[in-house]
């Protein structure tokens, strides 16, 4: 439990660091404008976002986009701030949030230096790597 309470003090930090708090006309300004924060949020992407049995979207990384909304809420003094899931796909997630209708995705994209000049990338929340496996004796 510490360690995930960690981590997500950690992808918070990230997240005020970055440009869209330092920038009050921008993302952070149409949110308090309209009260509301346009989450996107992929369909069937286990363990970062997908629907539950009862259609709630649940995740590793809806975790983390909740933790954000509560530092936005806070940053604005909004509590009331309304949240609203947007379905995205790995086609559509970025030009939806360079487009605004979305503000935040959080879930299993790939921070890389062609979607960089794309989009901005917070602190990175999750790491994988790939390795070849052979048997012990295959020489």
């Amino acid at each position: 439990m510490q360690i995930k309470q960690t981590a997500a003090l950690l992808a918070l930090l990230g997240f005020v660091a970055t440009s869209a708090f330092a920038q009050d006309a921008g993302t952070l300004k149409k949110i308090k404008d309209t009260g509301v924060i346009s989450l996107g949020h992929r369909e069937s992407s286990i363990p970062f976002s997908y629907y539950d049995d009862k259609q709630n979207v649940i995740g590793y990384s809806q975790d983390y986009a909740m933790k954000i909304v509560e530092a936005v809420k806070q940053k604005l003094n909004m509590p009331n701030l309304k949240v609203k899931l947007v379905p995205v796909t790995s086609q559509n997630r970025i030009p939806l949030v360079q487009n605004g209708t979305v503000d935040i995705e959080c879930g299993s994209t790939t921070n890389n230096i062609e979607r960089q000049q794309q989009a901005a990338f917070t602190n990175t929340i999750f790491v994988i790597g790939t390795r070849l496996m052979t048997k012990k004796d295959s020489g």
